[in-house]
């Protein structure tokens, strides 16, 4: 069985219906980041900055949004896989 958040919302209020989603993403309606916001972009982009900083083996991070309400779902990272494998080149 799958825990998802509306396992966890019924747990909380079981008079919670499935309304309280958006049919797209599953996510829930209250709350979230969303694209087009300008005050959760700049949330958005200070989470990667911060994120690239504290992890050099990261080399981007994209933000994935619901293509059809524009919530934000989670960041994907592309890593160096080089640096995770313990080997790093050296500088000449």
């Amino acid at each position: 069985m799958k825990l998802d958040r509306k396992y966890f919302e019924k747990k909380k209020n079981p008079d919670a219906d499935d309304n309280m989603f958006t049919k797209c993403c599953n996510e829930y309606k209250k709350g979230g980041m969303f694209k087009g916001n300008k005050d959760d972009w700049k949330l958005i982009e200070a989470h990667i900055e911060k994120h690239l900083m504290d992890y050099p083996s990261v080399l981007n991070v994209e933000p994935k949004f619901c293509e059809e309400c524009g919530r934000f779902l989670q960041y994907l990272c592309e890593i160096d896989v080089n640096q995770t494998q313990g080997y790093r080149e050296k500088d000449n």
